[in-house]
């Protein structure tokens, strides 16, 4: 959708009946960026209390109609806010989020890639550990990628699994983005949603860090 054009303050003639109504959708619509977003994301943002207290109750609520009527209120607070820092910061956030749920599906299909057998790209992912480790590092994702299916067989938790995409994660961050991609990656949207499996993957009981192992 075409982003509305935003009014020039410098124009010394007042805005038009349109643009109030571009600015306040554009505020309500930043206003329900800044509702979806987790508590703890929106307290670093240092937002004035009262609307803090705004967007809170209106996570609190549950009707349709009500949560409309609260991000017309939020809205209206926000016209009496400086709303340029915040739409950045809130583009930050989205960035960086979506910059990290395609960081999780490449080491997923890194994951997947090894399960099914394809060892194709193996040697690009040890190629990411010091020289010096890469022997042990190969070792290691071989012995994982075998217990994994064996737990899979007799469906039993997959803690071989989650160890094996924990390490390659942080075999993936310890290059940063210049890690090369396997050619599956490449076809990866940048925008793609994380499933909730990440949260798995880094509680999982057992898994020693990379540090602690290598």
């Amino acid at each position: 959708m075409r982003k509305p054009k935003p009014y020039d303050h410098t124009d010394p003639r007042p805005p038009s009946r349109s643009q109030k109504k571009r600015d306040s959708a554009a505020l309500q619509d930043l206003g329900c960026k800044l509702a979806e977003l987790p508590e703890s994301a929106l307290k670093r943002l240092n937002l004035a209390a009262h609307l803090l207290e705004a967007i809170m109750d209106y996570k609190g609520l549950t009707k349709h109609e009500a949560k409309r009527r609260q991000l017309q209120f939020i809205g209206a607070i926000m016209r009496e806010t400086d709303s340029d820092p915040l739409a950045r910061a809130v583009e930050d956030i989205e960035a960086g989020n979506r910059s990290q749920a395609r960081e999780f599906h490449v080491v997923e299909a890194w994951r997947a890639a090894l399960l099914s057998g394809d060892e194709s790209g193996l040697e690009d992912i040890v190629a990411l550990a010091p020289e010096s480790e890469r022997i042990q590092v190969r070792s290691q994702i071989r012995q994982l990628t075998r217990n994994a299916r064996a737990e899979a067989e007799k469906n039993k938790p997959p803690r071989s699994s989650r160890a094996l995409f924990r390490l390659l994660r942080e075999l993936r961050e310890s290059c940063g983005p210049a890690a090369p991609l396997l050619a599956e990656e490449e076809a990866l949207p940048a925008d793609a949603e994380d499933d909730g499996e990440r949260s798995k993957e880094t509680s999982a009981p057992g898994v020693p860090s990379r540090k602690a192992t290598f």
